[in-house]
């Protein structure tokens, strides 16, 4: 298909799992904007004159693209270019500066979601803030770097959990998860401010639930993930590695509190959102976060939700 045709993009490693799911209910090809195709001699040029600039990713013009989806690029690393070891850096803050400007060389077209809005959505105490002012119940929060302040919240809470900021350690190649605390049993907290950390009210639960927005569309999906009793673990994604984990569409999810994550997305400036929260024993719902760009192909999957035919829909409405 000729770049006179290619109206949808996707900005991603093109080996995203991902993309089969939206793909396949599209009636048009969705071009991969793979940046690390570059060191494959993929060329990626901008270009500007008096009156007019362009923008060209192989035989692709990216300014006639009328909608992009913000998926996972990777990151180029010290490793990536085949060059001498001393040019290492330079090499790669070279390839990251050049295919970043992709970011902003497709102004015309809507992207799902724009990077930028994608960064500030990021902040988790903005998702929390943003929840409560909508109406959504949110536990007692405190992230800090401060041992003390740390210690009076965690000795002010018969349980707590601990949370870190990243849900996988690079170097140690290991993921990190939610943790269980007591004020019996305290958390070494002195070198808190080399690893700040998020301490939050322990919900009892009864399952987990995830939201993915879509544009307008929210799809609901109970995950239960039986664990241990004695594990000091309270997080569903350890049963992405042990096999105990049950997820099915959540039929009887309130549609008012649908409504609100629907909002809760458009209030950070997204188009697209996978929410987390806590059903607990009292049958009360308690948002967690909002993953910006959260995976979701694990919920179609297993849940059979149409996620991916939301997504081609959204991503075809702007390309018209």
């Amino acid at each position: 298909m000729t770049s006179q045709t290619s109206r949808i993009a996707v900005l991603t490693d093109i080996a995203d799992a991902h993309l089969p799911f939206v793909q396949k209910h599209l009636d048009q090809e969705m071009i991969i904007l793979d940046p690390q195709a570059v060191l494959k001699r993929q060329g990626l040029t901008f270009g500007f004159a008096p009156g007019r600039n362009i923008a060209v990713y192989g035989e692709h013009q990216l300014k006639q693209i009328k909608s992009i989806w913000y998926r996972k690029p990777r990151d180029f690393t010290l490793t990536s270019a085949p060059v001498d070891p001393e040019l290492q850096d330079y090499a790669c803050v070279a390839l990251q500066y050049h295919t970043m400007q992709i970011l902003t060389a497709c102004r015309q077209a809507r992207w799902v979601s724009d990077y930028y809005a994608l960064r500030r959505a990021n902040n988790k105490a903005l998702q929390l803030e943003v929840a409560a002012q909508l109406g959504l119940r949110v536990p007692e929060t405190i992230m800090t770097s401060d041992p003390a302040a740390a210690h009076t919240f965690l000795t002010t809470h018969d349980k707590c959990i601990v949370k870190t900021y990243s849900a996988y350690s690079m170097t140690a190649k290991s993921a990190l998860y939610t943790t269980k605390v007591n004020k019996k049993k305290l958390p070494e907290l002195q070198n808190l401010h080399l690893a700040p950390a998020i301490f939050q009210q322990q919900i009892d639960p009864q399952f987990d639930v995830r939201v993915t927005v879509v544009g307008k569309k929210a799809f609901a999906a109970s995950i239960c993930h039986k664990g241990s009793e004695t594990s000091n673990i309270l997080d569903w994604r350890l049963g992405h590695y042990d096999g105990d984990l049950r997820i099915e569409p959540f039929d009887d999810f309130p549609a008012d509190v649908a409504k609100l994550c629907v909002q809760h997305v458009e209030a950070l400036g997204l188009s697209f959102g996978a929410i987390d929260f806590v059903m607990d024993k009292k049958n009360r719902l308690w948002f967690l976060e909002n993953n910006p760009n959260g995976q979701w192909g694990f919920v179609e999957r297993y849940a059979g939700l149409p996620i991916g035919k939301a997504m081609a829909e959204l991503l075809s409405a702007a390309a018209k």
